[in-house]
């Protein structure tokens, strides 16, 4: 399968023929740290990245998103771009998967501190991959505070982050731009009335278990009418000793966030997470799809396969 440049073009992603798509897929763990715990989750993270995207074993992920926050902080920009990104994303190329390079940052989006790394992260990592057709950005995973005024916080959140976008397109043109937004990436209906003015931006969103149960999902519904909106993170489990925003089932969200899914047929979505440790995970420390109503792996393997 292969992996053409895709665009934003209204509400739809195209391929250059101008045909619509819908990338569908999951999250890993950060690479870097997949290959440091490889002994608590029983395999080297190269082997559960190929797994994952194996089609023989039923595996159909059309994109795969990469959170690098450990291994930036371990080695540094430079060397995690060449021991962990260029083949990670070489390798999803082979595999006929797209690769998001997620900058997986949790944090307040309005200092000085965070403003520096984010633009030394793009200022080397977007120039490196402009010529990658198989390759998004996601430029700011969970901007966390301020938030608590609607409107008003997400009108300063692009006042912050438009020059942000605006420094990774003079590196790569022609790369698509996942922006997400305040109070962990969960403002984004407020994008409807002032959107970025980047013409090929899609808009993020992380919906948990507890956030669909609070969030106006209508509302949400309704910024997908005009433009692409990627859920870069959605998940759930039913193990109770996890952080209650994630406590979920299958019956109870997981059904609904695939109707919610599908209804909105532009919507991408990577799966949080295909992993054995971070949660909610997906396999056992054997490597064993977890299912049932208490487990996301089987249910989330089918849902792909659906959309094939």
């Amino acid at each position: 399968m292969t992996t053409p440049r895709v665009h934003v073009d209204g509400r739809w992603l195209r391929d250059p023929n101008g045909d619509t798509v819908t990338l569908r897929g999951l999250n890993t763990v950060d690479p870097w740290w997949g290959d440091e715990h490889q002994d608590l989750r029983g395999a080297e993270y190269t082997e559960t990245l190929t797994r994952i995207t194996d089609t023989e074993r039923g595996w159909h992920p059309r994109v795969v998103r990469i959170p690098y926050q450990h291994s930036v902080r371990s080695l540094g920009v430079q060397r995690t771009i060449t021991e962990y990104m260029r083949p990670v994303v070489d390798l999803l190329k082979r595999r006929g998967c797209y690769a998001i390079i997620d900058f997986h940052r949790i944090e307040r989006w309005d200092t000085n501190t965070i403003d520096a790394e984010l633009r030394e992260f793009w200022n080397a990592v977007a120039p490196a991959f402009a010529d990658d057709e198989n390759v998004l950005f996601e430029m700011f995973n969970e901007p966390t505070e301020p938030y608590g005024n609607g409107q008003t916080d997400w009108d300063a959140w692009k006042e912050t982050a438009e020059p942000w976008v605006d420094l990774i397109r003079s590196h790569a043109p022609d790369t698509p731009i996942i922006v997400g937004s305040p109070r962990w990436s969960s403002y984004t209906k407020f994008a409807q009335d002032n959107p970025f003015s980047d013409e090929n931006v899609l808009y993020s969103t992380h919906i948990y278990p507890q956030h669909y149960e609070d969030y106006d999902m209508d509302a949400l519904g309704a910024v997908a009418d005009e433009y692409p909106v990627f859920v870069t993170e959605w998940g759930y489990t039913g193990d109770r000793d996890n952080p209650e925003h994630i406590v979920g089932t299958t019956s109870g969200y997981g059904q609904q966030m695939r109707s919610f899914l599908t209804d909105h047929s532009n919507m991408s979505w990577t799966a949080w997470c295909a992993d054995s440790v971070w949660e909610p995970r997906m396999f056992d420390t054997d490597g064993e799809l977890l299912g049932g109503d208490a487990y996301m792996g089987v249910f989330t393997k089918e849902f792909l396969s659906e959309n094939a």
